[in-house]
């Protein structure tokens, strides 16, 4: 598979389950309460990692035993951790969990902000299988700085998955920073909320795929002037228990099935799946171990030729079976077809894009 390199924040998470955001002093009131490692770039890092990537994360550390346990964490999941350490504890957030499953987090930051990895730094290699023909993604998430980054990763393709602070950071930004920002990226992932601050920024167009989630409603994919909606999970095995990371369970597996070689609508669906899955227990570290191909494939489907919305986005992707694999002990050679990310003539491949293939669609 593709690896991954995540730049982005490791914070120490108080989670409190309440009857109401506006609870007073929820260390005593809260119905339950979990203190874990966390923050976007390291939950990314994880569930990608949980997902069979091989990741790199760029994070600011601090010095304190709340460090120690969230790099102890990371580096026995097989994260490799490249971190800029200062003194103090790490940041920290604190989430409330409403019954209806809203959630509200607030930051309290003291660290520095993560720092780009040096242009010549080497991708981290796949533990097996031959090296990837595309350029290792950049994927940048919250809380780094995205003033000044387009000319510190410059030749790097980037992943955005910017906060509200970064999404106004982009507003205000000189227009000639933010072209050339928004320009090296391939994709960027953003929730409502994020996107409507994003809405008003013109060199948004520029990004070649644009998706926003919308929680239980779903998600959005803009491809240029295509758009296509994906509604949310539509195999609950339990009851939602957890919001806390589902943006990042999300994003981890649409970046794995993508490098796998499915399409758009499969990614979204596969994604939408992984998600679901994530929210129904009750820890916010509980991205399941899967192999992406089982998401795009779910165990009880059959080759069929039915169509799915992927046909009204052929023109990016028109391209090969994605090959299925052969059942361990079996003996059985996979199926002919050509190799997983074979690049085609699309628009969404100039520059360096990252190639897209397609998968059958089949019947679910």
């Amino acid at each position: 598979m593709t690896p991954f390199e995540v730049l982005g924040g490791t914070y120490q998470d108080d989670v409190y389950w309440v009857g109401s955001e506006l609870d007073f002093d929820v260390s005593l009131t809260a119905a339950a309460h979990e203190r874990v490692p966390g923050g976007p770039g390291a939950c990314l890092a994880l569930a990608l990692r949980r997902l069979g990537a091989e990741v790199r994360l760029s994070t600011a550390l601090g010095d304190g035993d709340d460090t120690r346990r969230a790099r102890d964490l990371l580096e026995a999941e097989g994260v490799h951790v490249r971190a800029h350490h200062h003194r103090g504890p790490l940041d920290h957030a604190i989430t409330l969990v409403t019954p209806s499953l809203e959630s509200v987090t607030v930051t309290h930051r003291s660290l520095p902000p993560p720092e780009p990895p040096p242009s010549a730094a080497p991708p981290p290699e796949p533990s097996a299988g031959p090296p990837s023909a595309s350029p290792v993604p950049l994927v940048v998430c919250s809380p780094t700085p995205l003033t000044g980054l387009a000319a510190r990763v410059r030749g790097r393709r980037l992943v955005l998955v910017p906060h509200h602070a970064q999404c106004r950071e982009l507003t205000a930004m000189r227009p000639a920073e933010r072209a050339a920002l928004l320009g090296a990226v391939d994709l960027l992932v953003a929730n409502e909320g994020e996107h409507a601050v994003l809405a008003a920024v013109p060199e948004l167009g520029s990004v070649p795929a644009v998706v926003v989630t919308r929680g239980p409603r779903g998600s959005v994919l803009r491809l240029g002037d295509a758009r296509l909606e994906q509604g949310p999970a539509t195999e609950p095995e339990a009851p939602p228990l957890n919001p806390n990371g589902a943006g990042e369970a999300f994003t981890a597996a649409l970046l794995a099935t993508r490098a796998l070689g499915a399409p758009w609508p499969e990614a979204m669906r596969a994604a939408a799946r992984y998600a679901g899955r994530h929210v129904t227990e009750r820890s916010s570290l509980s991205f399941p171990r899967c192999r992406p191909h089982d998401l795009v494939r779910p165990a009880g489907r059959t080759a069929g030729h039915s169509r799915t919305p992927a046909a009204r986005l052929r023109e990016w992707d028109a391209a090969p079976a994605l090959e299925e694999e052969a059942p361990a002990g079996t003996g059985r050679a996979p199926e002919a077809g050509r190799p997983n990310g074979t690049e085609h003539a699309g628009p969404s491949t100039a520059g360096g894009r990252v190639p897209v293939a397609l998968i059958e669609e089949t019947d679910g």
